[in-house]
């Protein structure tokens, strides 16, 4: 058998390069190839066996990195490649580095039978064993169907390439009523963008994030000018969680997750006097503040990812409460809960910040001092209450009135109520929002 050996400039290589500091890549395992098999034994085989590994750094941050190479094996995954991959995932846990995936993968390569389905047990069973360990990023740049779909939703963080990659359990001619080309996608991913941004987001994450859950990310400088810095016009942006996280995070820097997943939930992460934060704001999506099922799920994966990671979680609640479809019926009890259960046991800082009218349950779901919140900030301008305060005037005072109407604001909803009952912990005019958030996480310093 003839041994081809693997060109230099493959579209996995390229790949590699795009996302690593320049010359930091090693390649492990670069002449591994497809042994023969008895259905498998052809005149020549490529080096690699279809996935580049090794290692590299990232701004001199350690990262281990597989890109799978569509142009050989037809794209397959079989026994040498996935060794690869398992030898890869059990470096990365021994050094305590991320794992960053490059996928692109046409299926399990036939000839070499329960050989490669053997290696992607092993494979699913070490991405078990780095969930919550060290971060997994992983990039859709080409097929990426049945079981590597899998392994694609068992990391952290997914991005697909636009009009490139696809993502799926079984393909659209097998689905019984077929429900679009790339159905799975929109379930799990965290963007679809050009490479260029993908490769972009995949750096800026690596530099947001720990190594691993053993250890904080490490502080960036922040100038005395930058610390102090006053959010002048935030409370125009009350509803447009964008907007309000940007304006708080050190340079106006937003790194937004699952952004076309949960609209009625903004989750992302930012910096805050050179520490990386957590965050999960509600947001007015078509005019309406209402909760989904989809928004809690979304904001319960970024409170459990920080957990895992010890990184604090900050929440920005205005909110008239959960939606009221049919559909959302179904699903909002088990999502509400969920994300009730990541704040309640997580043991990572965590900070809530009232910006706005909030009505209903949906208060105490949302990191309330109830629930563990370890500080409480709220707007001067924001307020609480139970159901809309015209309404509970007219039950509480059986008519109604301007003046009955703020007497119960005064007592029962306001900002101030709540600070005088214990709920909020500082009653703020909007423009300190930066400064007290950040007081609050420095009091954290030596827990990290």
């Amino acid at each position: 058998m003839q041994v081809k050996p693997k060109e230099s400039k493959t579209a996995a290589v390229r790949k590699i390069a795009d996302i690593l500091d320049p010359g930091s890549f090693m390649e492990m395992g670069e002449h591994v190839s497809a042994r023969y098999t008895e259905f498998y034994h052809p005149d020549s085989v490529m080096e690699s066996d279809g996935v580049v590994t090794g290692y590299g750094t990232i701004d001199g941050n350690l990262v281990f990195v597989y890109a799978q190479d569509g142009e050989v094996m037809g794209g397959t995954f079989g026994e040498q490649h996935g060794r690869k991959i398992v030898d890869l995932y059990e470096h990365a846990l021994k050094a305590n580095a991320p794992v960053i995936g490059i996928m692109d993968c046409a299926g399990f390569r036939i000839e070499e039978g329960l050989d490669g389905l053997y290696q992607f047990a092993k494979l699913y069973r070490k991405q078990a064993e780095a969930s919550g360990w060290i971060p997994q990023i992983a990039a859709v740049t080409g097929q990426c169907g049945g079981g590597m779909s899998i392994s694609a939703k068992m990391a952290d963080f997914v991005f697909i390439e636009k009009e490139k990659g696809s993502l799926f359990v079984n393909p659209q001619k097998v689905v019984a009523n077929a429900i679009g080309e790339n159905a799975g996608a929109s379930a799990v991913f965290d963007g679809t963008y050009e490479w260029a941004e993908i490769a972009a987001r995949i750096r800026r994450l690596v530099g947001m994030l720990p190594p691993c859950a053993g250890f904080a990310p490490e502080f960036e400088e922040t100038s005395m000018e930058e610390l102090n810095r006053v959010c002048t016009d935030i409370d125009s942006m009350a509803g447009d969680a964008r907007a309000i996280l940007a304006e708080i995070a050190d340079g106006g820097e937003l790194l937004e997750t699952q952004a076309d997943f949960g609209q009625d939930i903004v989750t992302g992460f930012i910096k805050l006097a050179g520490q990386t934060v957590g965050c999960a704001a509600c947001n007015t999506v078509d005019g309406e503040k209402r909760l989904s099922a989809e928004g809690c799920n979304k904001a319960a994966a970024m409170v459990d990812f920080c957990s895992e990671f010890s990184i604090p979680a900050l929440t920005v609640i205005d909110t008239d409460g959960y939606q009221t479809t049919a559909e959302n019926e179904k699903y909002l009890p088990e999502a509400a809960g969920r994300l009730a259960v990541a704040l309640a046991s997580s043991e990572a800082p965590k900070i809530g910040l009232i910006t706005g009218h909030v009505a209903g349950s949906a208060y105490s779901l949302l990191n309330s001092k109830g629930l563990g919140a370890d500080y409480v900030f709220m707007w001067d301008s924001a307020d609480v209450s139970i159901v809309d305060p015209r309404q509970a005037t007219e039950i509480l005072f059986g008519k109604w009135s301007k003046e009955l109407e703020q007497q119960y604001r005064d007592s029962q909803s306001s900002a101030v109520a709540l600070a005088r009952h214990g709920y909020a912990d500082k009653v703020i005019a909007p423009e300190d929002t930066r400064k007290y958030i950040i007081g609050a996480l420095q009091t954290f310093v030596n827990s990290r």
